[in-house]
């Protein structure tokens, strides 16, 4: 039971009542709500985890720390376990720019404290409050 007295549904059972199969890619897209950057999500106990990650990990096996779960169809939504695969930060770049999705006119941003540019919604989640030269207050 959870905390309001309803009988919990296991994750497996939310992560496939929230998808529509796109009959034309075979992409099993999520229906639920997305991050800031388009990824599905959905909770897991007390944390919020990308659905894509859940999906590979209900259906596949456990995904290796510090590893990476790659689409093949570069869908976001997707979690159709046979469009995701395993691999490194570097395969994921390395994806990124074989085909072509790197060439986007994202603004950029360079920090105040120690000059690395980003686009703009990468220095926000990723580099902004976490610069190693900001100054602590």
């Amino acid at each position: 039971m959870t905390k309001k007295g309803r009988p919990s549904v296991p994750l497996y059972d939310r992560l496939m009542n929230r998808i529509k199969i796109d009959k034309k890619t075979k992409c099993w897209e999520w229906q639920g709500p997305l991050n800031n950057i388009g990824y599905g999500m959905i909770r897991d106990g007390d944390k919020m985890r990308t659905v894509h990650r859940v999906s590979y990990e209900e259906h596949v096996k456990k995904i290796p720390k510090g590893k990476c779960v790659l689409h093949t169809c570069d869908n976001r939504k997707c979690v159709n376990p046979d469009h995701l695969w395993i691999g490194t930060h570097q395969d994921n770049m390395d994806d990124m720019m074989k085909k072509d999705r790197h060439k986007f006119n994202h603004p950029l941003v360079t920090c105040e404290h120690c000059g690395k540019t980003l686009q703009k919604g990468l220095y926000t989640r990723w580099h902004g409050d976490n610069c190693k030269h900001k100054p602590k207050r």
